[in-house]
């Protein structure tokens, strides 16, 4: 009887055991979603953010070398500063969330690199930036890339 009743209580020792372990991997794994739904969604709005960053600010160095007037090119600094300021927020998003430093960093150096397009004396320095910029801006996005994947 004593051997019945040692039995029994490892079964429902074994069936609690079980239905906690289950409930922490459940947990974990919605846990483990969430983080890579968030990773998804923040590492896409940086890369608009910094695409849409070079287009303005290279919109706007193309319109002064061009010679145009003040006026037409008000507007346009109005929209690069925008968009810088959505890149550095989307940044520091994706450091948050990666926990990755170096992801951070290259992202942060493609924005400054975009930042000097205005440095640009001439049409061709600015292709120059423009093609450094966006060649820095595919590795940090190999970067990202590799981030998610690795939590699959």
């Amino acid at each position: 009887m004593n051997e019945t009743v040692a039995i029994a209580a490892m079964g429902y020792l074994a069936t609690l055991s079980a239905a906690g372990f289950a409930a922490w991997w459940r947990g974990k794994s919605d846990r483990q979603g969430r983080i890579l739904d968030a990773k998804v969604q923040v590492y896409g709005e940086c890369s608009l953010s910094l695409y849409e960053y070079e287009r303005a600010s290279y919109n706007r160095t193309k319109t002064r070398l061009a010679g145009s007037i003040e006026d037409d090119r008000q507007p346009l600094r109005e929209e690069a500063y925008k968009a810088n300021t959505r890149a550095r927020s989307s940044i520091g998003q994706v450091a948050i969330l990666s926990g990755d430093e170096g992801l951070a960093e290259s992202l942060s150096t493609v924005r400054k690199q975009i930042g000097e397009y205005s440095d640009a004396q001439s049409t061709e320095e600015l292709t120059n930036r423009h093609r450094r910029a966006l060649k820095e801006l595919d590795v940090a996005l190999a970067t990202a890339r590799r981030d998610l994947t690795a939590n699959r």
